[in-house]
């Protein structure tokens, strides 16, 4: 229970940080260890190989997406001189933006698309399921909806790069659809709901690429409500 306690600590203190600060870098490594420390809430049960084989596939691409994420802010910190959420976002009104910013931007938007699950990359979301009930809530009631939240705090720059807010559309829409449509077939009241995570995460990534941030904010914090009561 203890060991239990601490990572589910850890876990949300990391999250927290990705919500309160004000510096890309630093969002990007607690993103990272809010991972990590979900990492080891998912392999709770060592005896449980499929718990095991679900959190090591996840832990894969939650690194991919880190380094997208680090990518990113290498790029930024070259073009900019700074990481500064706030003063990234004014440097946005200056038009054309760089191709750097551009392809910047469009690597956060993979990170999100990674962490949120988005088909082809679904996989992982369905077989954590393994993990303890608490886990499991934490993870598609919180830690799932970081993605969009991550946009939705770079929405200023996003908003100037086609490319990756048609990406968000195009992806996010696609996988809200599907999703959907496969949920109404589980049995499984658990794999039923990681699938209606899963469409609910690109249906709020379709509104992130579509400019609607309060929209987007709104079924974030609905959503998370929602799949923690359920």
């Amino acid at each position: 229970r203890s060991a239990y306690l601490r990572w589910l600590m850890v876990t949300l203190a990391a999250v927290l940080v990705v919500v309160s600060t004000n510096h890309l870098l630093v969002l990007a490594l607690a993103w990272s260890g809010t991972s990590l420390a979900l990492h080891r809430l998912l392999t709770f049960f060592g005896d449980r190989p499929a718990a095991q084989a679900a959190a090591h596939k996840k832990f894969v691409f939650g690194r991919v997406a880190d380094i997208a994420m680090l990518g990113a802010c290498a790029l930024l910190a070259s073009t900019y001189g700074t990481l500064r959420i706030d003063t990234l976002a004014q440097f946005a009104t200056t038009a054309p933006l760089p191709v750097a910013t551009h392809v910047a931007v469009v690597l956060v938007a993979l990170a999100a698309l990674l962490k949120c699950a988005q088909l082809p990359f679904h996989g992982w979301l369905i077989q954590v399921m393994e993990a303890p009930t608490p886990v499991s809530a934490l993870l598609h009631a919180g830690v799932v909806n970081l993605g969009g939240l991550v946009l939705v705090r770079i929405a200023p720059l996003l908003a100037e790069v086609p490319v990756a807010a048609g990406l968000l559309v195009v992806v996010g829409a696609f996988t809200a659809i599907v999703a959907a449509l496969v949920t109404t077939t589980r049995i499984s009241i658990k794999v039923a709901l990681a699938w209606s995570t899963c469409a609910q995460m690109g249906f709020m990534l379709m509104q992130c690429g579509l400019g609607l941030w309060t929209m987007a904010l709104v079924h974030l914090v609905a959503h998370s409500l929602y799949k923690a009561h359920a």
